[in-house]
């Protein structure tokens, strides 16, 4: 080695060394690192903490996609199976997942399992069945053998009818049964099994299970197709409302109040329909409602169900100490503070629920009939509806519910508003 090559190693130890030393934590640079590092842990536990606690949810795009791989990979394997395999993972007929749009998450609970798709030229909504604590299971292991059974498909129709049965107190005939389950594949045992238990699936959710069985009535979003524990159904067209109602020194545009007029009377025929058919809504938001063919729906499943369902989970009998804890969100009861017990079952009714919050609304955020235009007359309705008092207010099977004369009488002055600003306009 030269006396050069050594003196220009000698230089770079030297060099490295200061830089090293330059880098040496002192005990004041020691601290602070500590410091920032549990505050960075600290924020991290109460993200954690916030997260388990409002139970917020964030939807990425790049996880909507990996959830569409996973279920076609699951196709492609025999997993499971559906109508609507085949079209969701072609890639060109259904294609574009993504999350729903900042303004859509934010004037709704956010549902992890929703997000959207483009089917031909229309944008569709896709949702997940995602078993719940109450899910059963249709196979069962056996012990000595350790082998999968499952029951025959005349054993799953009748499990299916006595579920239904249960849960909502609907008897159905056998044909509705065999179109609503749908069962494919009865050649292959290994698909076949894997086609009942996507149906079974299916069939423990909510929003599928009354999508299908009130198909022809159209009350709910129509569904579409399914993929193993997906299903597909139409996307409402969004109601939108003036969002200067919330100041009331802004003015309202005729136009503007005359469609909120026309959805307050939609939203009065869909509560008929829904009474006619005896559903319950126990989670009432403007943004829930929409639109398909000039009919009024509500896209959120998750908290309707039966009259008799409704009743029986808030008369379940458990302990209390007030009224809240016999509630369920928007669904109102009472707590029998003698035995301490929620035994009164439903005590409100859908008209009540949505005077309150959608037509009134509060001082803070007032609802879509509570605007600079509204009529004084229309305002003391819309009052006794929410808080109905008198025996023709009170509805006479719920009582803290709103009468059918009380809807008469809504229905009637917001027909008659329409058309005084209709002919206001024309004239």
């Amino acid at each position: 080695m030269t006396i050069s090559n050594s003196s220009r190693l000698v230089a770079m130890q030297g060099r490295f060394k200061s830089l090293t030393r330059r880098f040496r934590f002192s005990p004041r640079r020691r601290s602070y690192c500590a410091i920032a590092s549990a505050t960075v842990l600290l924020l991290l536990v109460l993200a954690v903490i916030g997260f388990a606690v409002t139970r917020l949810h964030f939807c990425f795009d790049v996880l909507v996609e990996w959830k569409i791989s996973k279920i076609c990979n699951q196709y492609y394997s025999n997993e499971i199976t559906g109508y609507m395999c085949p079209e969701l993972c072609a890639g060109d007929t259904i294609s574009e997942f993504h999350c729903p749009s900042t303004k859509q998450t934010s004037m709704n609970p956010f549902n992890p399992n929703r997000f959207l798709a483009r089917k031909a030229q229309q944008f569709v909504v896709v949702k997940q069945a995602v078993p719940d604590d109450s899910y059963e299971k249709l196979s069962w292991i056996d012990s000595h053998r350790h082998e999968e059974h499952y029951p025959t498909e005349t054993e799953y129709v009748g499990i299916v009818r006595r579920y239904i049965e249960l849960r909502y107190n609907l008897q159905l005939p056998f044909d509705k049964l065999n179109s609503l389950l749908k069962l494919k594949n009865k050649n292959n045992h290994v698909l076949f099994h894997a086609s009942m238990r996507n149906s079974w699936t299916l069939i423990q959710n909510n929003e599928y299970l009354l999508s299908r069985l009130y198909e022809e009535k159209e009350i709910f979003p129509q569904v579409v197709g399914t993929c193993g524990d997906l299903f597909i159904t139409e996307l409402l067209e969004t109601v939108e409302f003036d969002e200067r109602r919330y100041h009331f020194t802004n003015h309202i545009d005729l136009s503007k109040w005359r469609y909120h007029i026309k959805v307050a009377v939609l939203i009065l025929d869909y509560l008929e329909e829904m009474a006619q058919n005896k559903f319950q809504m126990c989670s009432v938001l403007l943004a829930g409602f929409g639109i398909s063919d000039s009919r009024m729906k509500y896209h959120d499943l998750r908290y309707i169900s039966t009259e008799v369902s409704i009743d029986r989970m808030l008369s379940d009998g458990r302990g209390c100490t007030s009224d809240a804890e016999c509630s369920f969100h928007d669904c109102r009861s009472r707590c029998n503070t003698t035995v301490h017990q929620c035994t009164a079952g439903l005590l409100n009714n859908n008209l009540q629920i949505v005077c309150d919050k959608i037509f009134r609304g509060t001082a803070t955020e007032p609802g879509i009939l509570v605007t600079e235009k509204s009529p004084t007359r229309l305002l003391r309705i819309l009052e006794r509806c929410a808080r109905p008092s008198s025996r023709s207010d009170v509805d006479g099977v719920r009582s803290w519910g709103a009468s059918k004369t009380l809807k008469k009488q809504l229905y009637n002055e917001l027909t008659s508003i329409y058309e005084q600003l209709a002919s206001s306009v024309y004239s």
